[in-house]
């Protein structure tokens, strides 16, 4: 059920004055109008919405972050609220929670793909407002466009994740194989270790039935050279070439045992599961999956290698599904100001810098993966970020969700034979132009 809060929004905000706030229009427009941006003079305490953020040792990270921002701005207090864990959980509380009026929290981590649903229902402070003309050319583009939704900017991005393709390096130098620079290499390769029985899979990704399969999809739609919309984001394009090209593939791969039949099953942690047990070859995962692959005791430390995911031959590869998270406003803040300097903290050089610093997260600010401080960690996640060419999901409509569980279990049909390849995509698309409007699938 689709939440509009503009009107209950107007009503309630309608009377907040302080300093006026220069070009913001009325409350009608402009949820917050009449409050100060300016960082408070007087000690004032924001709260921040956050799940658990771990850093390199595995202590929560959040306050530490907390800390390094409370070190620049001594007036402002952040007291952490513990969000849920589970993704879906955590939007259906604060959706509530924000869609009843309330003002707390202040500041909240969203998903990547939440902005276009949030702007739409008016849970998320519009911010172009609040920040030059310039400010959001620090990030990447696809990020941005991720962040947006109803014609601006709702979020201030705090840290991106990207996929890499993860392999066993012991096994490719044990068969005088080289690391694959095509998906077509890459299947012949892993059809060829696996023969030699020294594993049980050659490639493992996910396949299952939920919005890990919608990021996996759209990636190799875009190594196909197509995506989900055109270029003005109403045309529904996936039917094409390219998507027949993406889908097959990954239908290839499963009807020629170069990844199990499971795979139509996994999610991240089954894909690692099977990777870090010596089963697979190759493994297309998170950024997270290169800590996991060389921790202390675990059966892959020092065998594995990572590099961007190759493309099919003829085409450019380094393409990455956009994941991560960013902060948002609460339009119902009564601390504009210290809100609004905390949320720009954590995206700009202080909170960037510290995140680079203290965890593994891939930081949101182009400039922080260039810093001294990049090249010091020698990490080849950090290294190769800035060579991958994001692609975000067509999160900007506010009926994402609908989207996505077209994509998602039209692929799925597909890669598990139960349809073809060519009806799953007729399917796909005309489930997605429905899901569009906000039709009911």
């Amino acid at each position: 059920m689709t939440l509009s809060r503009r009107s209950l929004l107007a009503g309630t905000l309608a009377g907040a004055a302080t300093t006026a706030l220069a070009g913001c229009g009325s409350a009608n427009t402009n949820p917050v109008a009449g409050q100060s941006t300016a960082i408070p003079e007087k000690p004032t305490t924001i709260t921040w919405w956050c799940h658990r953020l771990t850093d390199r040792r595995n202590r929560d990270l959040a306050p530490l972050m907390i800390d390094a921002f409370e070190r620049r701005h001594p007036t402002v207090k952040v007291r952490l609220l513990r969000s849920p864990s589970d993704t879906d959980t955590n939007r259906t509380t604060l959706t509530t929670q924000i869609a009843s009026g309330s003002p707390t929290p202040d500041v909240y981590l969203g998903d990547v793909v939440w902005p276009g649903q949030f702007a739409h229902n008016s849970l998320a402070l519009p911010l172009d407002q609040f920040v030059p003309k310039d400010y959001w050319k620090r990030y990447p583009a696809a990020l941005i466009e991720a962040c947006s939704g109803e014609g601006g900017v709702h979020a201030f991005p705090f840290f991106i994740d990207q996929s890499f393709l993860f392999y066993r390096r012991d096994l490719l130098d044990k068969h005088g194989l080289r690391v694959p620079r095509s998906w077509e290499e890459l299947a012949d390769s892993a059809a060829r270790v696996r023969d030699s029985g020294d594993v049980a899979s050659g490639f493992v990704w996910q396949g299952s039935v939920y919005e890990g399969l919608t990021v996996n999809f759209t990636e190799f739609l875009a190594d196909a050279g197509g995506s989900v919309l055109g270029p003005d984001g109403s045309a529904v394009t996936v039917a094409g070439d390219a998507g027949e090209r993406a889908l097959t593939y990954l239908r290839d791969l499963v009807a020629t045992g170069v990844s199990p039949s499971a795979v139509t099953t996994y999610i991240e942690q089954d894909s690692l599961d099977a990777f870090l047990n010596g089963s697979s070859l190759f493994l297309r995962n998170w950024a997270y999956a290169w800590a996991a692959a060389n921790a202390e005791g675990a059966k892959t430390a020092g065998r594995v290698g990572v590099v961007p995911r190759p493309g099919f031959e003829g085409r450019d590869g380094a393409h990455s599904g956009l994941g991560g998270w960013s902060a948002f406003i609460n339009p119902h803040t009564e601390k504009l100001g210290a809100s609004l300097a905390f949320a720009r903290f954590l995206a700009g050089d202080g909170g960037q810098e510290a995140l680079l610093r203290e965890s593994s997260y891939i930081p949101a600010l182009s400039a922080a993966l260039d810093s001294p401080l990049a090249r010091r960690l020698n990490s080849p996640v950090i290294d190769n970020a800035r060579k991958l060419e994001l692609v975000p999901r067509p999160s900007s409509t506010p009926y994402y969700p609908k989207v996505s569980k077209a994509l998602y279990t039209r692929a799925n049909s597909a890669i598990g034979g139960s349809a073809s390849v060519r009806a799953s995509l007729s399917a796909m698309e005309t489930e997605v132009r429905s899901a569009l409007k906000g039709a009911v699938l």
